[in-house]
């Protein structure tokens, strides 16, 4: 059983720095990553290495690189030093677990479970990258999740949100907007909030054109899954309501951006 135990650990490190090194070969390098990166290669180390560094009856290290794959049966006992340096590892890499089990839990509920139902909302869309030549594939989702909700609620007003982006020479609430007019939503239903930086930002200004254009405080935020928790927090912080419009993740970067929205939930629930 143990050696089951160890080589399902060590399957699940294997699998946490795929998921991690994937996005670096397109380009993408976030907190995600390197957090999937450093636990995966922690909990393989320790999958495999358990058993290493034991004493013989003369306290000599025997057999000390002793693996998961060794049938011979281990010395007596691990060194005292690796006992305390596994068992330090295995508590950083329980805990680091729980926590993101636990973070992820409002996430995953708010991001599938809280429909826009049929009252009145102002959608929302969140900005991301652009392009020189349009919303990047992540931005498209978003819009194409908003020109959806839209369509079938042709009285809902939508704000689009995201600031200047160099890369394109423009806000990417412009590049929004004209996404929107090109597939047939009326300019007249559109607001453009295009100063923000950050989740913060978005909420935070978006949050001031709802006010001041008397549109609903309700919101239908099209974004990301992932992403979804993080808009919600900020909107409360802003006296605003937020439903999700969630939009699809390509699956290889799904799971890095769901790890590093874990740490940017934790920043906003305890710091922000």
């Amino acid at each position: 059983m143990k050696r089951i135990f160890r080589a399902v650990c060590a399957f699940a490190g294997l699998l946490a720095l795929a998921f991690g090194g994937a996005p670096v070969l397109f380009g993408v390098l976030n907190a995600g990553c390197l957090a999937l990166l450093g636990f995966g290669a922690l909990l393989f180390a320790l999958a495999v290495l358990w058993d290493a560094f034991r004493l013989d009856a003369g306290n000599q290290i025997v057999r000390s690189f002793h693996t998961m794959w060794d049938r011979r049966p281990p010395a007596a006992r691990p060194a005292a030093w690796w006992r305390r340096l596994r068992a330090a590892a295995a508590l950083l890499l329980a805990a680091g677990f729980l926590i993101g089990a636990a973070v992820s839990v409002p996430m995953a509920r708010q991001a599938y479970f809280t429909p826009p139902g049929e009252e009145p909302r102002t959608a929302l869309v969140l900005g991301c990258q652009v392009e020189r030549e349009g919303p990047s594939l992540m931005l498209a989702r978003r819009l194409e999740a908003a020109r959806l909700y839209l369509e079938a609620h042709p009285d809902a007003p939508v704000v689009v949100s995201g600031g200047y982006e160099e890369r394109a020479g423009t806000s990417e609430a412009a590049v929004m907007a004209a996404w929107l007019v090109e597939r047939g939503i009326d300019p007249a239903r559109i607001h453009l909030e295009d100063h923000s930086h950050s989740t913060e930002e978005n909420l935070a200004f978006s949050a001031e054109i709802i006010g001041r254009e008397g549109l609903p405080r309700a919101l239908a935020v099209a974004t990301d899954g992932f992403h979804q928790y993080r808009a919600a927090i900020y909107a409360r912080k802003n006296g605003l309501a937020a439903a999700a419009l969630p939009a699809g993740t390509p699956w290889g970067l799904f799971p890095s951006y769901w790890v590093r929205d874990i740490f940017g939930n934790l920043k906003a629930l305890i710091l922000d």
